[in-house]
């Protein structure tokens, strides 16, 4: 933005030199103005430049994440996929099956760990919303602690986790505003049950 405002007022400097009433000071300072619209041209031309580029680094590290956001969102529909299983599984056995003791125990739900990974990225942190920034690393908390104990609410998490990261692409791609994106947030976390079954 200060390149863009730097830029139209030199414009507006050069713009001067069009004026008539300053036509006898500009043919005595030819040289001398000539070489000043020359600068001002060739600045003009740099920061445009440096708009540009930084223009096109900010969209290409937008896709960057885009990428690493449905990478994470695969790699928690797969956790869940699994641990529907498991606990389909679980649910099949008889209730005097003693396989049923300690279950999740000895076959804990696999955990998406891809995503700590993908929250250690630089270009995550530093491109993701605050508000699932700080979802996520609740999410990633629930998740770790919901694990061996309460599989039907650690499906549940997962379940509000994809939904989570499905928005923040949304937003990324400009679908939705931050205000949309909140208020979407504060639905998924609404749905979370504060007791497991």
């Amino acid at each position: 933005m200060l390149y863009l405002i730097f830029t139209i007022l030199l414009c507006f400097l050069g713009l001067f030199t069009f004026v008539p009433k300053f036509k006898s000071v500009i043919e005595r300072h030819s040289v001398g103005i000539n070489f000043f619209l020359t600068l001002v041209a060739t600045l003009v031309g740099v920061l445009l430049a440096i708009s540009i580029t930084n223009y096109e680094a900010k969209q290409k590290e937008k896709q960057d994440v885009i990428k690493l956001l449905m990478s994470s969102i695969s790699s928690v529909e797969t956790c869940y996929e699994y641990s529907e299983e498991l606990i389909e599984y679980f649910n099949k056995l008889p209730k005097e099956d003693e396989l049923r003791t300690g279950f999740y125990s000895k076959n804990p739900p696999p955990y998406p760990e891809y995503l700590d990974t993908f929250l250690m990225q630089n270009i995550v942190s530093k491109n993701l919303s605050g508000a699932t920034l700080s979802d996520l690393n609740e999410y990633l908390i629930n998740l770790k602690r919901s694990r061996t104990f309460n599989a039907p609410l650690y499906l549940k998490i997962l379940e509000q986790t994809v939904k989570l990261l499905e928005l923040e692409v949304a937003y990324q791609k400009g679908h939705i505003n931050e205000a949309q994106l909140d208020l979407e947030l504060s639905a998924i976390d609404n749905t979370l049950p504060t007791t497991g079954t």
